[in-house]
């Protein structure tokens, strides 16, 4: 989305990148983005990034700014932007539950939203996090009571590392790819510390883009994100996100990603003034 020549998830000559997923990174003369998001994308891309703090103003092009933490993983930011005429506040990819290798999110109130959709539709209801931690854990001990080892397919940035944790509460080692690794020892340096990353351990971690995917093909493998068979999200739901709207009270929302045209119908439904957009279009304000 493009405001006023500032770029939000997408490339410009200014910038601000909310995360370190691929399909959110940018290319600008400057990058605006917390540390964490920073280090993480220079695993897999360059870039002069300029660091933001959370809840610390800052300027992107003429506008005075502030991050907030967006819940979606480790750095994750949303970003509240001051214009002449309101202030705008750009979730990018976001959670309302806490999960535990994020920042817990928070959202401040803003005259313009522009909203994630990816889960847009009454469909999609998850379980809390714990409540999906506890199916989680059912699985992998179920697994090895048959004597088979668990296998979860996640994204290795970000869902592979909330598994870790998890299971290393629960007391699991895991055996996981290298490039899972290399992104858990960037979290040890910001504080989300690992234990049982070194050695085989007794869960499998592979990429969820892995040919060898047999979800629900055999009963010790299982895919672990929104889209899959245990639900185990760092995206809001559709409850979460109407959630966020109340907390934020926009006059006007754009919805951008996933089923951002059914979300932005609904919307309109419950009586907001709601738009779906690309995330390439250029918005005015």
């Amino acid at each position: 989305m493009l405001l006023r020549g500032i770029g939000f998830d997408t490339s410009s000559r200014v910038a601000f990148q909310s995360h370190a997923h691929t399909d959110h990174f940018v290319s600008a003369e400057a990058i605006y983005a917390t540390r964490a998001t920073k280090v993480l994308s220079h695993l897999r891309k360059g870039g002069f990034y300029r660091e933001i703090e959370f809840g610390k103003p800052f300027y992107i092009g003429d506008f005075r700014a502030k991050a907030y933490p967006a819940g979606h993983m480790l750095g994750s930011a949303g970003v509240k932007v001051w214009l002449e005429n309101g202030t705008l506040f750009y979730t990018g990819d976001t959670k309302w539950f806490k999960l535990r290798t994020a920042e817990k999110s928070r959202f401040p109130r803003a005259d313009f939203l522009v909203i994630e959709a990816t889960f847009g539709v009454p469909s999609f209801t998850f379980p809390t996090p714990r409540e999906a931690e506890k199916k989680l854990i059912a699985f992998v001990e179920a697994a090895l009571d048959r004597g088979k080892k668990p296998v979860l397919y996640v994204n290795q940035m970000g869902k592979a590392q909330e598994v870790m944790k998890i299971l290393e509460l629960h007391g699991f080692g895991v055996k996981a790819s290298r490039e899972a690794i290399k992104v858990a020892r960037v979290y040890s340096k910001f504080g989300v510390s690992f234990s049982n990353i070194e050695g085989d351990g007794e869960v499998v971690l592979r990429s969820y883009r892995s040919p060898e995917v047999r979800d629900g093909r055999y009963p010790w493998e299982l895919t672990v994100s929104g889209f899959g068979r245990l639900k185990l999200s760092n995206h809001a739901d559709f409850w979460e996100l109407l959630r966020i709207i109340e907390r934020i009270g926009p006059e006007k929302i754009f919805t951008v990603y996933g089923y951002s045209g059914e979300f932005a119908r609904i919307l309109r439904g419950l009586g907001y003034d709601a738009i779906a957009i690309s995330p390439k279009s250029v918005i005015t304000i």
